[in-house]
């Protein structure tokens, strides 16, 4: 995508993120803030409340270790295709195969799809990203 391109997306997820207040009663926003030590945050609204709704049906907290990642961040120069660029991702810490499962549970009930599992790092990542394989299972 051209650099032209991601601004006008991360310009309208910005826009729609400050005329859409919504509540979250799970999360706060500043948690999905890129990890880099900018603290940017262009996470969609969309994206925040299908997250939101995954951890009420899940019963179980969720600690994002990864949500919304600006492009210096070392990991978008790595894969500059991550829907975390994009805002539609996040990667959740889990703490054992229970905790693992009532996560997934929470996401595939609020509509995700896509997963993939870090056993040895213990995190899952999810998105919502449509320019990818849906449904898709991975492992790391």
């Amino acid at each position: 995508m051209q650099i032209q391109q991601k601004l006008i997306l991360s310009l309208f997820a910005l826009l729609r993120n400050l005329l859409y207040k919504m509540e979250l009663k799970y999360f706060k926003r500043s948690e999905f803030n890129c990890k880099c030590g900018c603290n940017t945050n262009y996470i969609d609204s969309d994206f925040l409340e299908m997250m939101d709704k995954a951890r009420r049906i899940a019963g179980v907290p969720f600690k994002v270790n990864s949500g919304f990642r600006c492009e210096k961040h070392p990991l978008s120069k790595k894969n500059p295709t991550s829907s975390h660029i994009k805002g539609i991702a996040a990667d959740i810490h889990f703490t054992d195969g229970k905790n693992l499962a009532l996560i997934m549970g929470g996401l595939g009930g609020a509509g995700f799809e896509r997963f993939g599992i870090d056993f040895k790092n213990k995190f899952i990542h999810t998105d919502c990203d449509e320019d990818k394989t849906n449904p898709c299972i991975w492992g790391y």
